[in-house]
C-alpha cells in the first residue's frame, strides 16, 4: 500500500507540473493526411523556431534564424577530388565531403505530419531534399532499439553480424543479459581512417574509438552533450577549424576540414519517449499533444540544420559535399491498460509457466517461457525442445487478442539478420496497446522496439554532391544501406562484414 501511495504521489507531481508547463490543450493541430507539398528552398526571413519553450542551451533568439546565401565565387575554398582504391580498382569519389546525420527516433511520418496542411514545414530539409533523393520507405531492423540500430548503420550490417542484440535471455547462465557497444563488425569511420582521409563523430557514440578517437585530432571524437543545437554548433566550429573541447576538456583543432563528418543527436527521441525530462521539463498527457510537441521539436531541429548548410556554403564546399541525414527507429504512440496480464494468462491456459523478467534477473526452475521485452513487444524463449504444433498454438491463441499487432517467426527473424539471441517468437503489440509492467493513465507514452511501421519506418534523405537531384524514392530501403553508399561517395571499400547495399536509385551518373 505505501508503495503504490507514493507512485500515486510522483504520478500526480507529474501531472500538476505537465500542467503548468504544457498544458492539456494541444496546440496546433497537424493532419496525418494531405500529401507533401512541393519542395522549397529555405531563404533569409525564415522565422525564428522555438524549441518547445524547454531548451536548456543559452542560444540567442537570433541563432535560430535560417539564411541561405549565395554561392561564393572563384574564391571560395575548394578542396581537389582525389581518386581512391575501392575493392583492388581506383576509384573516383562522387563527393568530396560527406556529412552523415542521425537524428535518433526520427519516424517518418512526423516529416508528414510537419508538411501536412497546417503544420509549420520543413524548409530546411525540403530544401535539401530538391536538391536530392528522399526516400518514403526505408526502415529499421530488430531489435529496433537505439544502440544495435546505431551500430547497423555505421557497419552497414545487422545485429546477426554485429552481434548487438541489446536484451536477451541466456539459458546457459539462465540470466537475461544487457549489452552495452558491443561491435564485432568494421565501421564505416574505420574505413575511413583506413583510407587515410580525416574524419570528425559529434557524439556519434558508434563511432567512439570505431575509427574517431578523443586524442586524434585527425580522426577526432567530441562529445558535447545538450540538444542538437550544442553538437551541430560543435560540427560547424570542426568544419571552419575552430578550436573544439575534445573529451577530457583539452581545446582540439583539426588540421583539415574532415572528408567524413557524422553527427548524432536525441531531441526527437526524448521528445518521443516523453518521460517528462527533454532538455528541460516537459510532458504531453495525450496523443494530440504527444505529436504536437514532436511536430514542434523536428521544425525547430530543422532550423538549427539551416546552420549547419549556411556554414558549408561560407566554406565554399556546399556542392561539394553530400548530405545523408536518416535515423535508427521510429516511435509508436502508446496508453491506457497494459496488456502483459493477458499474455501471461492467455500462455497458462495453455498449459505453460510464464515469467517477464529485465536484467540480472534468473528463471524459476518451474519456468517454461521466459519473456524479456516491454512496453511494445515482447521476446519469447522456450526452455525445452518446443515442437511446431506447439509453436503455433501460442501464435494462434495470441492472433486473436485486440492487443496484437503482429509477430515475427524464428525463420523470419533470421530472414530479417536478427541475432540467434532475441529469441525464437517476437510479437508486438498494436499501438495504443502495450506491454508494460503497469499502466499508463496519467502521461502519453511513446517506444519503438516493435515491428509496428510506427516504430520501423524512418526518415532517410541523401542529398548534394553525387546524388540525383528532386528524387523520391517509393522503394524499399534499409537503414544497412547507408554505409555502403558512404563508401560509393567517398570512393572508399564498404566495411567487412556490410550486409547492405548502394542505394543507386539516389546516385547521379558520373
Amino acid at each position: 500500500m505505501r508503495k503504490k501511495t507514493s507512485e500515486l504521489s510522483i504520478a500526480l507531481f507529474m501531472l500538476i507540473i505537465g500542467v503548468i508547463l504544457t498544458g492539456i490543450k494541444p496546440g496546433i493541430g497537424f493532419s496525418s493526411q494531405g500529401s507533401i507539398p512541393a519542395y522549397s528552398s529555405y531563404a533569409s526571413g525564415h522565422g525564428p523556431v522555438n524549441n518547445d519553450g524547454v531548451a536548456s542551451h543559452s542560444a540567442r533568439v537570433g541563432d535560430y534564424s535560417v539564411e541561405f546565401k549565395e554561392q561564393p565565387g572563384e574564391g571560395s575554398r575548394k578542396e581537389p577530388v582525389k581518386p581512391m582504391i575501392r575493392d583492388g580498382v581506383k576509384s573516383e569519389p562522387c563527393a568530396t565531403y560527406v556529412i552523415y546525420i542521425n537524428w535518433d527516433g526520427f519516424a517518418y511520418r512526423y516529416y508528414e505530419w510537419a508538411n501536412s496542411p497546417g503544420g509549420p514545414g520543413t524548409p530546411v530539409l525540403n530544401y535539401l531534399a530538391s536538391r536530392g533523393a528522399l526516400f518514403t520507405n526505408a526502415y529499421c531492423g530488430f531489435p529496433g532499439t537505439t544502440v544495435p540500430m546505431q551500430t547497423s548503420i555505421v557497419t552497414g550490417a545487422w545485429p546477426a553480424v554485429h552481434g548487438n542484440t541489446h536484451l536477451y535471455y541466456d539459458p546457459s547462465e539462465n540470466v537475461v543479459e544487457q549489452m552495452n557497444r558491443e561491435n564485432s563488425s568494421e565501421t564505416i569511420a574505420e574505413v575511413v581512417a583506413e583510407s587515410g582521409l580525416p574524419s570528425a563523430s559529434v557524439q556519434q557514440f558508434a563511432l567512439e574509438g570505431r575509427g574517431t578517437w578523443p586524442n586524434d585530432p585527425r580522426h577526432l571524437y567530441v562529445q558535447p552533450s545538450g540538444s542538437w543545437h550544442e553538437r551541430v554548433t560543435e560540427a560547424i566550429k570542426i568544419l571552419k577549424q575552430a578550436p573544439v573541447k575534445a573529451c577530457g576538456g583539452q581545446s582540439v583543432v583539426v588540421p583539415e576540414i574532415p572528408r567524413f563528418l557524422a553527427i548524432y543527436a536525441d531531441d526527437l527521441d526524448a521528445t518521443g519517449h516523453n518521460l517528462g525530462i527533454n532538455y528541460g521539463f516537459s510532458l504531453a498527457l495525450n496523443y494530440e499533444a504527444w505529436r504536437d510537441r514532436l511536430v514542434r521539436k523536428l521544425a525547430y531541429m530543422d532550423s538549427e540544420l539551416g546552420l549547419l548548410v549556411d556554414a558549408l556554403n561560407d566554406l565554399g564546399i556546399l556542392d561539394q559535399s553530400a548530405i545523408i541525414l536518416t535515423s535508427d527507429h521510429g516511435m509508436s504512440y502508446f496508453k491506457g491498460e497494459t496488456s502483459l496480464p493477458d499474455v501471461l494468462e492467455t500462455l497458462g491456459e495453455l498449459g505453460y509457466t510464464a515469467e517477464i523478467l529485465s536484467e540480472g534477473e534468473e528463471a524459476s526452475p518451474c519456468t517454461d517461457i521466459v519473456l524479456v521485452g516491454g512496453d511494445l513487444s515482447l521476446q519469447f524463449y522456450f526452455r525445452w525442445d518446443i515442437t511446431l504444433p506447439e509453436y503455433n498454438e501460442i501464435i494462434d491463441a495470441l492472433k486473436k487478442k485486440p492487443y496484437f499487432g503482429g509477430y515475427m517467426s524464428l525463420h523470419e527473424l533470421a530472414k530479417a539478420g536478427a541475432h540467434p539471441d532475441l529469441g525464437s517468437l517476437f510479437i508486438w503489440a498494436k499501438p495504443p496497446c502495450h506491454f508494460s509492467p503497469g499502466n499508463l493513465r496519467l502521461r502519453a507514452g511513446g517506444q519503438h522496439n516493435s515491428g509496428d511501421e510506427s516504430s520501423r519506418r524512418v526518415f532517410m534523405l541523401l542529398s548534394g554532391a553525387g546524388i540525383k537531384e528532386g528524387v523520391v524514392v517509393d522503394e524499399p530501403a534499409a537503414i544497412i544501406d547507408v554505409a555502403p553508399t558512404i563508401s560509393h561517395l567517398l570512393g572508399v571499400r564498404k566495411p567487412a562484414g556490410s550486409m547492405g547495399r548502394v542505394l543507386e536509385e539516389a546516385i547521379a551518373a558520373h
